[in-house]
């Protein structure tokens, strides 16, 4: 009879050969599939290969690229033929035919199914079908059926009301060692929906325990895993269809059942084996179909153990992640400060328990103030975790420099030396000093500041009066902007979460829109502010966001010279000398 297999054309798996062994083998990128291909080409459940008594079909499974069969594309069932080229996203396999090395014997119902050999060397994909045992009688005697099915009673009902994986896979172990007296050890373990490899999750040791980590053989559990067949061994060492290579046994044990936890969908959960050493006795065809039957009704007991455990982690990360929002929040203005002939407005919003926008006054010598907004790249915790360390450092740098220009200089250069796995932060500082109502301003790859006079007119003061992100480029030299406060001049520092708030179809708020909401008639910081989240609010209409919202509006009373005229603004060079740029040091 013919054996048939699919070989992998030129890539990084050029010449693998996968043998065809189980009647449907499903090829696609999900870690369920027969064949995995973690590629973003391939479907999830990309298509099927499925034989038949006398030939093969390959189906394609709604896939989003199509199968193609010699470049034309697979429409029901296609027929295969020797060395026909099939096209799976962009792989290419070629399917092959070849007269099978070890013909497979005539079924004999009362012993055995058909037996499969994959040849490939040195594979780990030995499949063996299920091997029942013909020996004799004078064995260790088994449990009686009537105890037997008292046991499984008793293991449905143990697992049955256990909540976590801890309490279903000692009590499932536990009870198989009631029902098979000749088991010495009982290993249950689980694949992992990262790696797609198996897990050991619990083991039960009969008597003296070994030493060591458990042994076992990698070639049964691969091909329990890879045809979702049991597996019984009565000589698993001398059984010549397993891979010695890979068969790691103790040379004691003997008799070996491993058997599939399945889903209702046929997907494997994970595998549930038993063994016993030489002297013990040996399992038999009916020990199997009893082990394969509690794994069935295991399966729905373990699959809403792992349900239950993820939503207990789940509930962990949430309220470790809200502890770490109230840390978050204790390094954040509690409120806006006072400040004589000023008023401040401000808001801020996480998309998640923590984010990674930052703002803060940090009062300052002589009566001044430092307004500060940041914005570290990326989200969550890692953003969050950036932003406190950050935060120490603004104003530690903005205590030690009088002059701002140097101070953001030092913070750079601190940025750049910290190593922060290529992340930056745009920043924004504004100096206030209400006695000359003088503002120093560096935006160093910030989002425009406007500053709105009182006639209503807005001037942004973007990165290219300032310098690049924190973070980009060591021994940057920034520029400041000087700019006169008048009476109703206010200023208006905001994050991304506001300029791009999408609405229904994914459309931006826009820096247009924020410049516009700015010079509204009613320039106070309170109105700016409010206006501005209002008109948001309706743009977005009700869209969960996506990003840490972050406002802060500063602005001037206004007085009997209100009309004196707007605010002025001019650049103010830094330090004297080159003005240097370059790459973050690797």
């Amino acid at each position: 009879m013919s054996a048939y297999s699919l070989e992998f054309g030129a890539g990084p798996r050029s010449g693998e050969r996968i043998p065809l062994l189980a009647d449907r083998t499903v090829v696609g990128r999900h870690p369920s599939c027969d064949l995995v291909i973690p590629d973003s080409s391939v479907s999830r459940h990309h298509a099927a290969v499925i034989r038949k008594v006398d030939r093969v079909l390959i189906e394609d499974l709604r896939s989003r690229n199509g199968t193609l069969v010699n470049d034309r594309r697979v429409v029901g069932l296609r027929p295969l033929n020797d060395r026909d080229e099939i096209t799976i996203g962009e792989y290419r396999l070629r399917f092959r035919v070849a007269a099978s090395p070890h013909p497979e014997p005539e079924p004999d119902s009362s012993t055995r199914d058909d037996d499969y050999l994959d040849s490939h060397a040195g594979s780990s994909l030995i499949v063996s079908q299920m091997e029942l045992p013909g020996g004799s009688d004078d064995a260790l005697p088994e449990a009686s059926a009537a105890e037997q099915l008292r046991a499984l009673f008793g293991i449905n009902r143990a697992i049955g009301v256990s909540l976590s994986l801890e309490e279903v896979v000692p009590r499932l172990l536990e009870g198989l060692f009631e029902i098979f007296p000749q088991a010495d050890r009982g290993f249950v373990l689980l694949v992992d929906p990262d790696s797609g490899r198996l897990l050991l999750r619990g083991k039960k040791l009969r008597g003296q325990g070994q030493e060591g980590p458990p042994r076992l053989s990698v070639s049964v559990l691969d091909t329990v895993v890879k045809t979702r067949r049991a597996i019984l061994s009565n000589d698993l060492q001398s059984d010549s269809r397993f891979d010695a290579s890979q068969s790691i046994m103790s040379g004691s044990m003997r008799s070996v059942m491993c058997v599939p936890i399945c889903r209702a969908d046929g997907s494997v959960l994970g595998v549930v084996q038993l063994d016993a050493a030489r002297g013990r006795g040996e399992f038999r065809a009916r020990d199997l179909e009893v082990l394969a039957g509690i794994a069935g009704a295991a399966a729905q007991a373990v699959e809403q153990a792992l349900a239950h455990d993820e939503r207990i982690l789940q509930e962990k990360l949430n309220r470790d992640l809200e502890l770490a929002g109230d840390v978050q929040k204790a390094l954040l203005p509690s409120k806006p400060p006072e400040i004589p002939g000023y008023e401040v407005f401000d808001f801020y919003e996480p998309a998640r328990h923590v984010g990674g926008d930052y703002f803060n006054y940090v009062p300052l010598p002589d009566g001044r103030i430092a307004v500060v907004m940041a914005d570290v790249s990326g989200k969550g915790v890692p953003a969050a975790m950036v932003m406190a360390v950050l935060s120490g450092e603004v104003k530690y740098c903005l205590a030690a420099e009088p002059d701002l220009v140097r101070a953001v200089t030092r913070m750079n250069d601190s940025v750049c030396r910290s190593g922060w796995d290529e992340r930056f932060a745009t920043f924004v500082a504004a100096v206030l000093d209400p006695r000359t109502h003088r503002v120093t301003l560096v935006n160093a790859g910030h989002l425009p500041a406007y500053v709105r006079d009182a006639k209503g007119g807005v001037t942004a003061v973007g990165p290219e009066q300032g310098g690049l992100p924190l973070g980009m480029a060591a021994e940057w030299e920034y520029r400041a902007s000087e700019i006169l406060i008048e009476p109703g001049t206010t200023l208006v520092f905001f994050t991304d979460g506001i300029s791009e708030a999408m609405d229904v179809e994914d459309r931006l708020y826009g820096l247009e829109r924020i410049e516009a909401q700015v010079g509204k008639p009613g320039g106070s910081p309170a109105e700016v502010g409010r206006r501005i989240l209002a008109d948001v609010e309706r743009h977005t209409a009700g869209q969960i966001r996506s990003d840490d919202m972050c406002l802060v509006c500063v602005g001037r009373g206004s007085g009997s010279d209100e009309d004196s005229g707007g605010s002025s603004l001019s650049l103010r060079p830094a330090e004297p000398g080159p003005r240097r740029s370059g790459r973050k040091p690797a």
